[in-house]
Formats: C-alpha cells, sequence, structure tokens
C-alpha cells in the first residue's frame, strides 16, 4: 500500500515550505471569499514570511496569492491588490509587484 507521499510521487525535499503555502492557501481564499480583505492581507503577511525574507521563493508566493484570488469579486481582488502592495510591495521585486497589477492596466 502507498502512503499519500509515495502516491503523489514522492515527498517534499527536507525544508521545502510549500506545504505551509498551501496551508495558508484555503484560509486567503476563504477570507477573500468573504470580503475580509483585512484578514486576507494578514494571512498574505504570514505567507510571505514563510521560509525568510519575502523574495526568497517569491514567484511561488505569488502564485499562491494569486490563486486566492481567483474566486474572489472583482471589487475584492482590486481592494486587497492595493492593501497587499501598500503593506508589502517594498518587499517584493519589481516582478513580483507587476504580478499583481490590475490585468487591464497590463494589455
Amino acid at each position: 500500500m502507498f502512503t499519500s507521499a509515495e502516491a503523489m510521487g514522492g515527498a517534499m525535499p527536507e525544508g521545502d515550505p510549500g506545504h505551509q503555502f498551501q496551508m495558508l492557501l484555503r484560509p486567503i481564499e476563504k477570507a477573500l471569499r468573504s470580503e475580509n480583505v483585512e484578514a486576507a492581507v494578514r494571512f498574505a503577511g504570514h505567507l510571505l514570511d514563510v521560509g525568510g525574507d519575502a523574495t526568497d521563493l517569491e514567484a511561488r508566493k505569488v502564485h499562491v496569492l494569486l490563486r486566492a484570488m481567483e474566486g474572489a469579486s472583482d471589487s475584492v481582488k482590486t481592494e486587497f491588490r492595493t492593501k497587499l502592495l501598500e503593506r508589502f510591495g517594498g518587499r517584493l521585486t519589481e516582478q513580483g509587484r507587476s504580478r499583481f497589477s490590475d490585468p487591464l492596466e497590463r494589455l
């Protein structure tokens, strides 16, 4: 019989904080869907702190945040993006910040 790690193709590498990212995805999604932007921003702060400085593993962290936003209304997404960049934008690279820009602005 396979353990869940074997069935998924192997265990996560030692020291990889990916499981912590996944654990924070759901609370961020839930907060955004219930329009509790402040809670979502707090959870996002915890996510950005995982694994050290926010720029460490930044692409994966930003991906998780963008994924969490998928079920939220447009107004909540805009408010979340704005507050997230106000609080944590200085800790992100230009590339990370640009991934949060409004999709209409990128056209």
